[in-house]
């Protein structure tokens, strides 16, 4: 695929294929720190922002919302990666290549430009070791015909353990002859997707608010 063919809309679906996995972040974010965060413009409850990357003109693009499942219940969600495909945006395909335990090697797909085109890679997910008491699920491009991904999803209980603050971020740079502020915008908006199909997908699983 020429990636000359419709920039902005091949970078807006380059960026949704992470909502699908995760990881490069900077912090772990705790229940109350999602006030500091600006609502998100397409639902409320969804806070998003942009992180500064050191080295990069483009963000990282950052979201973070509350769900009232325990961190118990939403990690499996979280780890199932096969099922990607039913619940994370324009995506085609998820296949797990390879897996051991929560590490995974899987190929994934994502429809652009309403199917003109596919995007895909194959990604290294994997859970980290814990953090005290959140946990973190890292993803990283391998190969594919996108260019620099990372992405993180961060689960961190809330202080009842009843509830869940899921913290998602993701950097793309495409490396296209576009200002660095439509991709870091892109990368923001892809966040806040990511986080509401995730939610959506809880519900849908467990029970409880969309």
């Amino acid at each position: 695929m020429e990636k000359t063919a419709q920039p902005r809309r091949h970078t807006t679906t380059l960026i949704a294929i992470a909502g699908i996995v995760g990881m490069a972040w900077a912090t772990i974010a705790a229940p109350n720190r999602a006030a500091a965060l600006e609502p998100h413009e397409e639902n409320a409850g969804i806070f998003t922002t942009q992180v500064p990357v050191q080295g990069s003109n483009i963000a990282t693009g950052r979201a973070v919302i509350v769900v009232d499942r325990p961190l118990e219940e939403v990690l499996p969600i979280v780890l199932d990666y096969a099922n990607y495909v039913h619940f994370m945006p324009n995506f085609t395909k998820s296949k797990v290549l390879a897996q051991r335990g929560s590490r995974a090697m899987v190929y994934m797909e994502v429809s652009v430009a309403k199917g003109m085109y596919t995007l895909y890679g194959q990604l290294n997910l994997a859970e980290r070791p814990r953090d005290g008491s959140s946990r973190v699920v890292e993803g990283r491009l391998v190969d594919g015909n996108i260019d620099a991904f990372d992405a993180s999803f961060t689960l961190t209980p809330t202080e009842d353990g009843a509830g869940t603050e899921i913290d998602f971020q993701i950097f793309v740079d495409p490396d296209l002859p576009l200002p660095s502020s439509v991709f870091s915008r892109e990368n923001e908006r892809a966040a806040g997707r990511a986080v509401r199909a995730l939610r959506a997908r809880v519900a849908q699983t467990l029970g409880g608010a969309a």
